[in-house]
């Protein structure tokens, strides 16, 4: 039977900023920096770090190291007790010349990237190398113009605003070609509230209740099939599975959907969970496992078995 379970609590003012979660265990992380462990070999929840200056804007976890990625730097910890501390790379360290801030991380899996204003990289953190991509984001605008969204590992989503009124401009880019693809027909794009890349060529596009999906390489027809959520808003959307898209509603309602059939697989109600702060809320899927953040912090749902694609 289907079951949830609260891991962490999280502290009034410091919502949650990322969730991860795999059949290691899971991993939380706050506004404030706070970085939360969950061992499924153990059963036992830990802190791992309380506060920092930046908020935890990505996270990772393997057999032997948890990984937290900041905006400068990138932490880790090893996965069994004591579970000291061994791990903290400065991002920019990468290149002395560089006096640049970090504007923005973005992460998937292991992979992380670091956008610098004309500058990108992007790393592994645990095999701990880095590549450096022509891309630069203030060719594209300034920062109220132009918004990172998602990452793949391969690619990014941005939303540009730079053209004024009207519609945004969705740009898909292929980083290690700094190939850019223009998407500017969505349908009521300027009610798109999350934006996610799915699979080789799509974007997943959360409008209310619904998730569009949409194939950037074959625009003509452009909108490929709409899943009608018949629940109440969208809050959160997972798209790492290349079959399976998972979507979070204000319900507290974990949806499991077939992306190529639109085909409801699986549902999980989360009865202790709420959404009334207006917080970014976060969701992660990994086999029959589903990780989500709420008002009152991370729950973890657990299905009797993970759902299949045919």
């Amino acid at each position: 039977m289907p079951r949830t379970s609260y891991l962490f609590q999280t502290d009034l003012g410091d919502p949650v900023s990322c969730v991860f979660v795999n059949d290691f265990g899971c991993l939380a992380g706050s506004m404030l920096g706070k970085v939360m462990y969950y061992s499924f070999r153990d059963g036992e929840a830990q802190t791992l770090a309380a506060f920092s200056d930046e908020g935890v804007r990505g996270l990772y976890l393997d057999a032997e190291m948890s990984y937290a990625t900041l905006m400068d730097v990138c932490k880790g910890w090893h996965s069994e007790a004591p579970y000291q501390s061994s791990l903290s790379v400065n991002f920019r360290t990468w290149d002395r010349k560089n006096a640049q801030n970090v504007k923005h991380i973005l992460q998937r899996g292991p992979w992380v990237l670091v956008l610098f204003p004309m500058s990108t990289t992007v790393m592994h953190v645990a095999r701990q190398e880095h590549q450096h991509r022509s891309f630069k984001l203030f060719d594209y605008g300034t920062s109220t113009e132009v918004a990172p969204c998602d990452f793949d590992g391969e690619k990014l989503v941005l939303v540009d605003r730079s053209r004024g009124t009207g519609p945004p401009l969705f740009r898909i880019v292929h980083l290690e070609r700094n190939h850019h693809t223009e998407v500017d027909n969505v349908p009521a794009a300027d009610s798109v509230t999350l934006l996610k890349l799915w699979g080789a060529n799509y974007l997943i596009c959360a409008q209310n209740r619904n998730l569009l999906i949409y194939d950037y390489e074959d625009q003509a027809p452009g909108v490929k099939r709409i899943i009608r959520g018949q629940g109440s808003e969208i809050m959160a959307v997972d798209s790492q599975d290349p079959e399976i898209i998972a979507s979070l509603d204000r319900d507290a309602v974990v949806k499991l959907w077939n992306g190529r059939t639109a085909e409801c697989i699986a549902k999980l109600k989360v009865p202790d969970a709420h959404y009334h702060m207006g917080y970014p809320y976060y969701l992660c899927v990994s086999g029959h496992r589903l990780l989500l953040s709420a008002d009152e912090g991370v729950f973890l749902g657990e299905l009797d078995d993970a759902p299949a694609v045919p």
